[in-house]
């Protein structure tokens, strides 16, 4: 974890370039929780998301490559999420249900 307060990039930015995991999102949230008074930003600023990106991932972990394929394409957040939303639902596994009703309404308030 102390790699990770002399890391200069954001996670997003090292998990787009292929530098970290998503498994390895948890150290930066530990990171950012032991970061001391001098550390200012939101949680979501500190992993280099915006809030909606934020929210996205909060709802489903699942969703990291979506958003990441957003910023990558320059297509609006809310498509990416749609397609993954929809995936979601056709494997309708138990686990995700709470992902699918969130991400359903953040969707369909945003299209």
């Amino acid at each position: 974890v102390s790699d990770i307060h002399a890391t200069p990039a954001p996670f997003l930015e090292l998990y787009r370039d292929e530098k970290v995991s998503a498994g390895q999102i948890d150290d930066f949230v530990e990171a950012w929780h032991d970061a001391d008074a001098t550390e200012h930003r939101s949680l979501a600023e500190f992993l280099g998301m915006t809030e909606d990106e934020y929210t996205v991932w909060m709802a489903s972990r699942k969703a990291l490559p979506a958003i990441v394929m957003a910023r990558r394409q320059g297509r609006p957040l809310a498509d990416l999420v749609a397609d993954h939303l929809a995936e979601l639902q056709r494997l309708a596994a138990p686990a995700d249900r709470s992902a699918i009703h969130v991400l359903s309404h953040w969707v369909a308030r945003r299209t």
